[in-house]
């Protein structure tokens, strides 16, 4: 199982793939340190080298790929979440 998040750093959103567990599950659950370690994967969305590390979505050409990005995380999020719909 996989659980999907977001959060911004100032205007610039983070995409994050956290695989869950059933250790790492009990191990939150139960406030100890799982043995195993998780490997979350992360996308941040970068313009290249010419652009400064603090341009967001004050730039059009960074807010377009940005948008890119969520489109494909949203899926990939609703696909999962679908599961447990009732």
């Amino acid at each position: 199982m996989h659980h999907y998040g977001w959060h911004a750093t100032n205007t610039r959103p983070i995409f994050y793939l956290v695989p869950v567990t059933e250790a790492l599950s009990v191990a939150v659950a139960t406030g100890q340190c799982p043995e195993a370690r998780t490997t979350v994967v992360r996308c941040v969305t970068l313009l290249g080298h010419n652009h400064r590390i603090s341009q967001g979505m004050e730039t059009p050409e960074y807010r377009r790929v940005a948008f890119q990005r969520f489109l494909a995380f949203k899926d990939l999020a609703k696909e999962y979440w679908q599961t447990f719909i009732v």
